[in-house]
């Protein structure tokens, strides 16, 4: 929808202006804010957009709004920005999350509704962010943590460099206590990836190890195999905490007859 006054700045009632859904609203020090708008003014305008039936929607500035209410201004100076509602929502969650508006998983949610309900691709958010497509791809990602872990890592204000290496134990069953852990140990950001790394080596020995136990049992079968063949096979194993060492004696000389058959 267009205005005639887009771009400008002018004074629009407060009557007139309506909450985006995309607009979040933090209440932090609003009364502070309050007074230093009653005694000086409102110094940053609010960016509004227009709606239906002579309304206007908050792009931006949905605090300072809520500040000029509670400071009893009745009309407040705004922007009028002719912008539809996808890029309304990308221009809002921009410039809040610059100014830590939002905290880590809600960004992410919010990249995850850009994509869905807004139709934005990982490519436009990564220019919006000015930010790898890797790291797009990795806060939508952290979204896969429990509500459970989503709150512990919130309280404990994990940062997203430890929630990005915390899910490289996603599918592994050391993933809640490795979070427990990092919050315990006020492990930072290397020691945490530092600790995670330990251990994926130490599950990866793990699983060579269940490998290497097959192939053992495979050569303790074949010994048993020649022994029921008459060949007079011994094996001995040893095993230390470095290796697994395997001798197999075959004598040269048999008391046994390989017969063949006539076809």
């Amino acid at each position: 929808m267009q205005n005639e006054y887009a771009g400008q700045i002018i004074f629009v009632k407060c009557n007139k202006i309506i909450s985006s859904v995309n607009t979040k609203n933090k209440t932090e020090n609003i009364e502070k804010l309050s007074d230093n708008i009653r005694k000086n003014g409102l110094l940053q305008p609010i960016n509004i957009r227009p709606v239906k039936y002579g309304l206007y929607e908050i792009i931006s500035g949905q605090r300072r709004f809520t500040a000029c209410k509670l400071a009893g201004l009745t009309s407040v100076p705004c922007v009028i920005m002719n912008i539809d509602s996808k890029i309304s929502a990308a221009f809002n969650f921009i410039e809040n999350s610059f100014r830590k508006e939002y905290g880590l998983f809600e960004q992410s949610d919010i990249i995850k509704t850009l994509i869905i309900e807004h139709k934005y691709t990982i490519d436009e958010i990564s220019s919006m962010m000015s930010a790898d497509i890797s790291e797009v791809i990795n806060r939508l990602k952290i979204l896969h943590f429990s509500g459970e872990n989503r709150i512990k890592a919130e309280n404990a204000k994990l940062t997203f460099s430890q929630c990005v290496s915390l899910l490289k134990l996603e599918d592994t069953e050391y993933f809640d206590k490795t979070i427990d852990a990092v919050i315990e140990n006020h492990l930072n950001d290397f020691q945490t990836e530092d600790f995670v790394n330990k251990l994926l080596r130490e599950k990866r020995n793990t699983v060579v190890f269940k490998d290497i136990r097959i192939f053992t049992n495979t050569i303790s079968h074949a010994v048993e195999k020649m022994k029921s063949a008459g060949i007079d096979a011994q094996s001995t194993k040893t095993e230390t905490d470095e290796k697994i060492e395997i001798s197999i004696s075959i004598p040269k000389k048999n008391n046994y007859v390989i017969r063949s058959r006539n076809t």
